[in-house]
């Protein structure tokens, strides 16, 4: 029997997570990209590809460095925001294509260094994915492509479905999912199929959540978190404004000493064309 498709996958969660993803999350994930742009080396006035690149996380971080930077996306909303951030920024080397990166709009050998953020972790295709990075990437290029780490190695993220699971026990709890990214031989077994050599898979782990206080920390979580949205969504105003009393109460059995900033594991996979 074949697995159910990812949610997250789907275009609808990071449309309708979009401006609180911007507001919270995409600070939070900034950490990781430090330690994926690090890694790459990038020379200055690099052309480097963004791909799944959401608001902009990345992208803005090297734009002052690069000649060109591309991003590419499928939510249309998420591009909304980054274009704001890149005009609020001055940038003028940034070019956002709304598309689908199993299938770039970009001709063979165009950049020096490519980058995917949380994001080709969630293809329907990911070899695809990186087929698609690879034919893009001139000879000697880089990538640097970034994937969650087993749950059990991410406390912020057990907090997060013990809190969604709270409100709704039905939910299955998380499990390691072997044949994915989460699974560092995997990562690296796909990323040299599609023809990357040196490829090396490292843990990277970023104290980037902080807790000030339950209810702000609960309210940063449904601002960014594109599965509570979800969630939210299906429940409606009034019963979620019921239910979510559990999930704070949650958060308040588990986190007893604040305030406090939680971690969470990543992979960083690395290679060249």
């Amino acid at each position: 029997m074949s697995k159910p498709p990812n949610m997250l996958s789907a275009i609808e969660p990071w449309d309708l997570v979009a401006h609180g993803y911007a507001e919270t999350t995409m600070q939070m994930l900034a950490h990781y990209a430090d330690a994926a742009i690090a890694a790459a080396i990038l020379k200055p006035g690099a052309t480097i590809l963004d791909v799944a690149c959401g608001p902009g996380t990345l992208s803005l971080k090297v734009a002052h460095g690069a000649s060109e930077v591309h991003g590419i996306d499928f939510s249309a909303s998420m591009l909304d925001i980054f274009k704001q951030h890149a005009e609020r920024c001055g940038h003028r080397n940034i070019t956002i294509r709304h598309g689908d990166a199993q299938a770039l709009p970009y001709a063979d050998d165009t950049f020096d260094a490519a980058f995917s953020m949380f994001g080709l972790m969630f293809f329907p295709d990911r070899r695809k994915g990186f087929a698609e990075i690879h034919r893009t990437l001139k000879p000697g290029g880089s990538i640097a492509v970034t994937s969650w780490a087993p749950i059990d190695r991410s406390p912020a993220m057990q907090l997060m479905f013990g809190a969604i699971r709270a409100i709704k026990p039905e939910i299955p709890e998380p499990q390691k999912a072997i044949d994915t990214l989460e699974n560092p031989d995997v990562f690296k077994q796909e990323m040299e199929e599609a023809g990357f050599r040196n490829v090396q898979i490292q843990s990277v782990t970023k104290a980037a959540f902080p807790v000030e206080s339950i209810p702000a920390f609960w309210a940063d979580m449904v601002k960014g978190s594109a599965p509570i949205q979800m969630l939210k969504k299906g429940m409606g105003e009034t019963v979620w404004r019921e239910k979510e009393g559990l999930a704070i109460s949650y958060l308040e059995e588990k986190l007893t000493t604040l305030p406090t900033r939680l971690s969470s594991d990543a992979w960083l996979g690395i290679g060249m064309k």
